[in-house]
């Protein structure tokens, strides 16, 4: 297996079963060091200064956004994404799961099955919220606190955070005290994957003592699937070597990777595979297929100093050098503060249902839109200026708005470039090539710029930095063409489903239909996109996949 955030779940898991299996982790990439990718104010950096840690993706173009080529991260080390991502730990509604359970025929893929899975993963670290009760106050009893991941809730909000969420309230938008209830609709805190000052990754939470019965391999990268007839035995490095599979060969690379690995052993659909004069070993038509993706925006608000201090540490290049100096010593001070709270939530868009692109989706589809607990967009306060070295006056400050399409309709592709493992594959994430997704983007972007013009935090706000003309259809529409890109949540390339059911990949069981001792178990098995930040989503699955092999091999 691959050791990305769903890899290095499993084979913990795998290896600390009773009768102690072999288990070999393979990593394209390293083992990620360095101190700009732990503290809380460096939660971004990873994705937008470490290229070491990053396969180096890009799109085709994207009709809808002017065909720009857009840069795709996808982490590359031990931990997977979880070693570059924004470290939000948010599950979703509680209706993902349940309509996850119902597409794939499988009621242990509901809600009230996988809560409880969730909090078998988590070590959920409450206390600090007692501070800001009013803004989130999680029920200690509905989450986990003997699990291997670390989660947590900032040990004091930033600046500003309490102003926004009450102008949100007021403005009428619900609160949200605890947004992993399986109910994420409101405004609150977001919890996230640090503790003490530090990042936690996959490695850091399941690698940190790595048994005897667990091989790592890092700067090891799997090229090829080897097959006995319908059978998986190995898998082949690119230095030639042989990785022999006594039981499963299981692919945990990414909704990117691990479709192009099969499509390079063979398996996918047949047309792509000999048009690249691979053997064919066994014809899976989904393969690569499905590819979804939350689109979102980011809307750089200038606003008054009430509002947030960060841009005034961020310009002092004194206080930045001495901060530096007292989290490497302690872990402790503003690396600590800054950009610790991320803040926001889920919210419904009444207006979207009255569209003619809303009324023209499937019947099921808007039923299930249609629920309490299932949101239209997310909006996430507290991600860097861009485009960054923008100034601003005495007194001022930025606010950044990340604006999250959920739900979309749109469905792209994974191809292979050529039959070169080498060959990054062809991205094609077709956003916002689906009439739903384009209207409830204008809608989503309108609704936030009228949240910062017209609610209380009017009061505050000085213009945009990054932001449409107007509101008008024309100038959102012209901002999203030139703005709109991924956040990296892409899932659904060797989907989960029926046996009979066209494009579907997998069993519920992560077993690839029609082969054997092969099984899949990441992000690209999901089938549909859930209201969330999918980092949890990894761990579920991972954990998932380790209690089905070891219940079916009796480990």
């Amino acid at each position: 297996m691959l050791g990305g955030t769903a890899g290095c779940r499993l084979a913990y898991r795998l290896a600390d079963a009773p009768t102690k299996p072999s288990v070999l982790l393979l990593e394209t990439g390293g083992n990620p060091t360095g101190d700009t990718i732990s503290s809380p104010y460096d939660r971004y950096t990873p994705a937008f200064t470490r290229p070491d840690l990053d396969h180096g993706y890009s799109t085709v173009p994207q009709k809808e956004l002017n065909n720009r080529i857009i840069p795709y991260l996808r982490g590359k080390g031990l931990g997977g994404s979880s070693i570059l991502n924004f470290m939000i730990y948010l599950y979703g509604s509680k209706e993902d799961y349940d309509r996850w359970a119902s597409l794939v025929g499988d009621e242990s893929w509901d809600w009230e099955h996988t809560k409880e899975i969730f909090k078998s993963i988590e070590n959920y670290h409450s206390s600090a919220s007692a501070t800001y009760s009013e803004y989130a106050d999680p029920v200690s009893d509905e989450h986990g606190h003997e699990g291997s991941v670390d989660i947590s809730l900032p040990t004091r909000l930033e600046r500003g955070v309490d102003i926004f969420l009450d102008a949100g309230h007021e403005f009428g938008y619900p609160r949200n005290l605890d947004h992993n209830s399986g109910n994420p609709i409101g405004l609150g805190v977001f919890p996230a994957t640090y503790y003490r000052g530090t990042r936690t990754t996959s490695a850091t939470a399941h690698l940190s003592k790595v048994p005897s019965n667990l091989a790592v391999m890092t700067d090891s990268t799997a090229t090829k699937i080897h097959f006995e007839g319908k059978r998986a035995t190995a898998v082949e490095l690119e230095n030639r070597q042989i990785a022999t599979a006594r039981k499963e060969v299981i692919l945990a690379a990414g909704a990117f990777d691990s479709p192009k690995l099969l499509l390079l052993s063979g398996v996918g659909p047949v047309s792509q595979i000999e048009s690249h004069n691979i053997p064919v070993v066994h014809e899976l038509q989904g393969v690569g297929k499905n590819l979804q993706e939350h689109p979102i925006v980011f809307l750089n608000v200038e606003v008054g100093s009430a509002l947030s201090e960060k841009y005034a540490f961020e310009a002092d290049a004194a206080a930045m050098k001495e901060a530096r100096e007292t989290w490497l010593k302690d872990k402790t001070g503003p690396l600590s503060h800054h950009n610790g709270t991320v803040w926001g939530g889920f919210l419904k868009l009444p207006e979207l249902e009255k569209t003619e692109e809303y009324k023209e989706l499937d019947a099921d589809v808007r039923v299930y839109m249609e629920k309490p607990t299932v949101p239209a967009f997310e909006t996430a306060l507290s991600a860097p200026m861009l485009p960054p070295g923008h100034e601003l006056p005495a007194g001022h400050a930025y606010l950044t708005d990340v604006v999250f399409l959920m739900n979309p309709q749109s469905r792209g592709q994974i191809a292979l470039a050529s039959s070169d493992p080498k060959d990054a594959p062809l991205i094609d994430i077709a956003f916002l090539d689906h009439p739903f997704d384009r209207r409830a983007m204008l809608l989503a972007i309108r609704e936030s710029m009228n949240f910062f013009e017209n609610s209380a935090l009017a009061k505050y706000f000085k213009g945009y930095i990054l932001g449409p003309k107007s509101t008008s259809d024309e100038d959102i529409n012209t901002f999203i063409r030139e703005q709109v890109g991924p956040v990296w949540h892409a899932n659904g390339t060797v989907m989960m489903g029926k046996a009979d059911e066209l494009d579907s990949c997998v069993d519920t069981k992560f077993r690839v239909h029609g082969l054997q001792n092969l099984r899949v178990a990441d992000l690209s098995v999901c089938p549909l996109t859930a209201n969330n930040h999918p980092q949890s989503l990894a761990y579920l699955i991972g954990e998932k996949a380790a209690r089905s092999i070891i219940e079916d091999w009796k480990l």
